[in-house]
């Protein structure tokens, strides 16, 4: 063993994990935000969109109870690793009082309450993958 295949076994460990967590915490993140969003007519939870590099602009008008078409989208745009920008907006006109709590269905909004969640498995993700 040399140092410097030492060093580059170390290199592709923590490049792997810092990918693999990036991922990982940018698809729990938005899914869960996604799912956590009240349904009434399917417009605040089908307005989720994703983008990479800059925000989504516009209200794309989406009707999705379901929340198919914005997960199948938060898929397709993130990044297989860390390194860019993901962003998810919703350009609902309500939406900042959904995440108020003005919903029964999510008093405590849908952003707050899974940042925590997925701030607690990054941590954990890290510890795991300390090299």
């Amino acid at each position: 063993m040399s140092f410097s295949g030492d060093m580059q076994r170390f290199i592709t460990k923590t490049t792997t994990a810092h990918n693999t967590i990036a991922r990982v915490a940018t698809l729990e993140l938005f899914s869960g935000v996604i799912r956590a969003t009240p349904v009434d007519t399917g417009r605040a939870r089908g307005g989720w969109q994703t983008g990479v590099g800059s925000a989504p602009k516009g209200d794309n008008k989406r009707l999705d109870k379901t929340a198919a078409e914005p997960l199948a989208e938060v898929e397709r745009n993130t990044p297989p690793g860390a390194g860019q920008v993901t962003y998810l907006a919703n350009n609902v006109p309500y939406i900042m009082n959904l995440e108020q709590g003005t919903s029964r269905q999510a008093p405590e909004g849908m952003v707050r309450k899974n940042m925590d969640r997925v701030q607690k498995m990054v941590d954990a993700a890290i510890r795991k993958n300390r090299v």
